[in-house]
């Protein structure tokens, strides 16, 4: 019973701490109702390759999260108590089969069910455009990007000529590396959308044939705000503005009712290692309200707004649906 009621989940970023949340929260409200004999038998293990959970959060907030993760669930209707989440860091996985997760140190683990939320590798179509581009400047820069392509502050692929573009999951700006999460393929896809739509020369090169800043064609064409405050600060109208990460926060559920809530509000200097960013801490029923606010405010439409609103309460009141498990 024990192999088959444990739930192995690979990676603990936002995602496999979401799902392990979750998970926790389904044994302690409405396991007892549907599974009392199999309570005792559930195992929880988080497999991370680094020391640490949550990487992208404040050591604060990842202290936190352990904290309400690997609580004591007391089911007094039971008269049980039980620790089911166990964290593995520094632990990297080499092999996942129909039973057993290997590590790389040689040991293993049985397991009934495995969550992969440890990320994925490049794409076919990533890997055959850096093997095709091996001959130029994408050579040297995989040293940092490392199977990403790396591009350039305009998210031009280096080596491209200015005809490739890549943004998300598949590129990487040398300069300054992002995570790779929804918030900055999102954005990059807005700037890049903007800056292929207006009157820029993207391939330009000066005369050692190195390629130049995406520059104005149509020196009369409006300007935002945001390239008008670029263009001040690099002394240079006719250049297009790099593209600009603004980190609006980010979330997890930690079970229980409570999230954690990280959003920056002043910028660090990346040159400067005593300027850190200033980000606003929130942690516990607040974080969660916070959390839920965000989720309906990422909604697409009224009526989803209005269908997951209807999901909390329906949960709340009778529990989650399970005819569907």
């Amino acid at each position: 019973k024990e192999k088959e009621l444990t739930f192995a989940i690979v990676g603990a970023g936002p995602t496999g701490i979401e799902f392990a949340a979750e998970l926790l929260d389904f044994i302690e409200k409405d396991g007892p109702r549907f599974y009392p004999d199999l309570l005792p038998f559930v195992r929880i293990k988080i497999i991370e390759a680094a020391p640490d959970i949550l990487r992208p959060f404040e050591d604060g907030m990842r202290k936190e999260a352990i904290r309400r993760l690997t609580r004591t669930i007391t089911i007094e209707s039971l008269n049980l108590t039980i620790q089911p989440l166990e964290f593995l860091l520094n632990t990297q996985v080499s092999e996942v089969s129909e039973d057993y997760v290997y590590f790389k140190d040689g040991n293993k683990i049985s397991y009934g069910s495995c969550l992969w939320a440890a990320g994925i590798g490049p794409l076919p179509i990533t890997a055959s455009i850096i093997e095709a581009l091996e001959y130029t400047e994408q050579k040297n820069a995989q040293e940092s990007s490392r199977g990403r392509l790396a591009v350039d502050p305009w998210l031009r692929v280096i080596g491209g000529e200015g005809k490739i573009f890549s943004l998300g999951d598949c590129s990487c700006i040398n300069a300054s590396p992002l995570a790779a999460t929804a918030q900055v393929a999102s954005q990059q896809g807005e700037f890049l959308a903007k800056l292929l739509s207006r009157d820029y020369l993207i391939d330009a090169k000066d005369e050692e044939s190195s390629l130049l800043p995406p520059i104005s064609i149509d020196q009369d064409q409006p300007k935002m705000l945001s390239e008008q405050i670029a263009s001040f600060s690099m002394g240079e109208s006719e250049i297009a503005a790099p593209f600009q990460y603004l980190d609006l926060g980010i979330l997890a559920y930690t079970g229980s009712g409570t999230a954690l809530a990280q959003v920056q509000v002043a910028p660090g200097d990346p040159t400067n290692e005593t300027w850190k960013p200033v980000r606003l801490q929130i942690t516990g029923k607040v974080g969660f309200d916070l959390w839920r606010t965000i989720y309906l405010l990422k909604q697409t439409s009224p009526k989803n707004v209005v269908l997951v609103t209807l999901d909390w309460i329906k949960t709340q009141l009778f529990g989650r649906d399970i005819s569907i498990l």
